[in-house]
């Protein structure tokens, strides 16, 4: 949650940096060692933003969207220099509102055909390639005693299964693979200022690939959700535009696998963690499906939302200033 300024008598946490190397490593574990009580509610200058860490204040702010807006849920965390706002601008990678940052009732107006159009038909359609895509991922492992779970699996497996879904051409998938590391960047990292010419420079190739994809799919529509979207336009070209299809499809090219790859790593990860579990796990398989849904849980470790006005979420009395501690250390074919 972020506003211009830090409300008067607001507890301010020197130390809370959710890019530090130490919260990126585990983010759960250093939440646990925030000394919250007294300040479930406390302002972070590292990132600018009011951090608000109780479940039932998390619940009211996702539930009250009268009060707070999504509208800046992928905004770039730190300032962009001049020439990368013009990249960018010039690319049609324009301050517009994205399906994610929409509040209702803009939301639903792209929610409802995006959810028509990823039917559960389409859904369990798509089972036999999950499983065919895993085996053979898996099967390039082989007998290997070592490997990069993210870089065999966690990370190839859903990127290719959203791309596939979205109708790129598989000879396509690395080339997104390699965009979207520049996604997050842009978004949730603090790119030096040197680097931000590069990212703009490849979100504007990232952001024309995927318009180039829906106009071949208007032309040669095929049996995919991007075909799928342009039909429901077809329909009716204002309810649903093609760009904001490419806009969804954007969305959708990164957050779509994203998730699943820190749910894959993070699952093995606690597994690894206590051998008893991971042992109980192999001499019972049918204890899969309850512990991949326990690990979903969690969820993401941070969201932002901006109040549209005064919030009902007000700071707790003024606690200790806390110090910061040393960190540890192509087109469409």
């Amino acid at each position: 949650m972020t506003t211009t300024a830090t409300a008067h008598g607001c507890p301010v946490d020197d130390s809370f940096d959710p890019l530090a190397p130490a919260f990126l490593a585990d983010p759960y574990a250093a939440m646990s060692a925030v000394p919250l009580t007294g300040t479930p509610v406390f302002f972070a200058p590292s990132i600018g933003y009011y951090v608000i860490t109780r479940y039932a204040d998390i619940e009211a702010v996702f539930r009250d969207p009268a009060a707070y807006s999504a509208a800046v849920a992928q905004a770039p965390l730190v300032p962009l220099v001049a020439e990368a706002q013009r990249i960018l601008l010039a690319g049609g990678h324009k301050p517009a509102p994205s399906m994610v940052s929409l509040d209702e009732p803009q939301h639903a107006r792209l929610r409802k055909p995006a959810a028509r159009a990823f039917s559960m038909k389409r859904v369990t359609a798509m089972i036999p390639t999950i499983e065919a895509v895993t085996k053979r991922l898996l099967d390039q492992v082989g007998a290997a005693t070592e490997f990069d779970l993210v870089a065999a699996l966690a990370f190839p497996l859903p990127a290719n299964i959203v791309f596939s879904l979205m109708g790129v051409p598989e000879q396509d998938f690395a080339q997104l693979k390699h965009w979207c590391g520049y996604r997050a960047a842009l978004s949730w990292g603090r790119p030096a200022p040197e680097d931000q010419v590069e990212i703009a420079t490849t979100i504007t190739a990232y952001r024309a690939y995927i318009r180039d994809l829906v106009d071949v799919k208007a032309n040669e529509p095929g049996d995919d959700l991007t075909s799928d979207l342009i039909a429901i336009h077809d329909e009716d070209p204002e309810r649903l535009r093609l760009d904001e299809i490419s806009s969804i499809l954007f969305s959708l090219s990164f957050a779509g696998h994203e998730t699943t790859t820190g749910l894959i790593g993070n699952t093995v990860r606690r597994l690894l963690e206590d051998p008893a579990r991971w042992a109980d796990i192999v001499r019972q398989p049918d204890l899969i499906p309850a512990n991949t849904d326990q690990r979903s849980r969690p969820g993401r470790a941070a969201v932002r939302a901006q109040p549209h006005r005064d919030h009902p979420l007000q700071p707790q009395a003024p606690g200790p200033r806390r110090s910061r501690p040393p960190e540890t250390p192509a087109k469409p074919s």
